[in-house]
């Protein structure tokens, strides 16, 4: 399932990892709660305008209310494997087509993969790798990119008002760029015309790369 910049996030777990990974998609645009039981953590996400939930996330009750209609992508990124992984297979008792992301110490992955969806590892858990597991393959952010710029590479969508434009025909937001052509084999030019299913490489300031995602994907 791939998640539109207006879905709903649930991320379990409220640490350093979760609250920035909760705090970069609010900047695209998605609805997030994070369940975390620590009410000190609790106190600083509120302030940040992320829905929170206090209580355990292995606890039906509490991971129910959290859950939406509007839910595509639940994150269990505590640092325990078992209750990671308890979450995310309750996730899907209550919404089947929920896509997963557990965070897993354990190095063997395959065994993992046959029960979530992705595996993110905590020796390797930045908040861009994070961000790319929870939102599928239609938005792929570059990792090795430092500062506050966003480099992404991202499909355009058959419906989006973009798709088939020369991007010289595109008012594109303020502060982004398309930088490489169909699939990053070349590089872009005024002439160049952004085809339906295929992916390009953009570059935008923070407050603009919500704007050009919904562009690229027809929200």
């Amino acid at each position: 399932m791939c998640m539109g910049n207006n879905s709903q996030i649930v991320i379990a777990g409220g640490g350093r990892v979760g609250f920035r990974v909760a705090q970069f998609f609010t900047q695209r645009r998605s609805e997030v709660t994070i369940i975390e039981k620590d009410p000190d953590q609790l106190d600083e996400e509120e302030s940040d305008g992320i829905t929170t939930v206090r209580g355990d996330a292995t606890n039906p009750a509490v991971l129910s209310s959290a859950l939406t209609d509007d839910t595509t992508v639940i994150g269990a990124l505590t640092d325990s494997d078992s209750t990671n992984l308890a979450v995310c297979l309750a996730a899907r008792t209550f919404q089947p087509d929920i896509r997963t992301v557990a965070r897993i110490t354990n190095s063997d992955t395959d065994e993992y993969k046959q029960l979530v969806d992705e595996v993110v590892f905590p020796e390797r858990a930045s908040v861009k790798t994070a961000v790319n597991a929870l939102s599928g393959n239609d938005v792929r952010t570059f990792e090795e990119v430092t500062g506050e710029m966003e480099v992404f590479d991202i499909r355009v969508a058959a419906d989006s008002t973009v798709a088939e434009q020369r991007l010289a025909d595109i008012d594109l937001p303020g502060g982004s760029l398309v930088i490489s052509g169909a699939g990053g084999e070349r590089t872009a030019t005024s002439e160049t015309r952004l085809e339906a299913g295929e992916q390009y490489i953009v570059a935008a300031d923070p407050n603009a790369a919500d704007s050009v995602i919904s562009a690229f994907r027809g929200e």
